[in-house]
């Protein structure tokens, strides 16, 4: 080598390192956002491959009263108010229908075996339902809860219904279901 060569290799040594100094921090550079693209594909993965979750309503995902709702949606509803009432419900709490008017002095009008028929029954029913779904769970309404629903909803609504004033006042467990009643009689 000359000397012409030797200056001129030892000039291009610092600008060989301040290259490779950038070359080297543009490497680093790279490795990081190739850690980044993973990163977000695992994300990507991870949230593509998860349920998707159930849309919320503006009312925090509270179920709408069965009378505001759409035609499709509320017969979805009716069919599941109907499973609730039948196999929960009237077991339960109303029994044969026929033996609780002289349980109860004969003041009472049994249970009408056709009682979706009935739009104040389907309306008091689903009410029903939702505050029992409501305070049923004792972890979300405290150990009272279930009294609470007893005392303040399932009593007063198995009165209006079964009372002599009633929408089931016009029917019997026996021959079934007679229609609603007059307009005339009081609510």
């Amino acid at each position: 080598m000359t000397s012409t060569d030797d200056r001129i290799a030892t000039e291009a040594a610092p600008a060989r390192d301040g290259l490779s100094d950038r070359v080297a921090h543009l490497q680093n550079a790279m490795h990081r956002l190739g850690a980044d693209v993973i990163r977000l594909q695992t994300q990507l993965s991870e949230l593509a491959a998860a349920p998707e979750p159930a849309p919320e309503d503006d009312d925090g995902g509270a179920t709408p009263f069965i009378f505001n709702m759409s035609r499709d949606a509320y017969k979805t509803e009716l069919a599941a108010l109907v499973t609730w009432v039948d196999d929960f419900l009237v077991p339960v709490y109303v029994g044969s229908g026929e033996d609780s008017r002289t349980a109860q002095g004969g003041g009472a009008a049994p249970w009408c075996p056709m009682w979706w028929e009935h739009h104040e029954a389907v309306g008091r029913l689903h009410a029903l339902r939702l505050a029992y779904e409501e305070l049923a769970d004792t972890r979300t309404s405290g150990p009272s809860g279930p009294g609470v629903w007893h005392r303040d909803h399932l009593d007063p609504a198995l009165e209006r219904l079964r009372s002599p004033a009633g929408p089931f006042a016009a029917c019997s467990a026996t021959t079934g279901h007679r229609g609603s009643r007059t307009r005339s009689q009081p609510a």
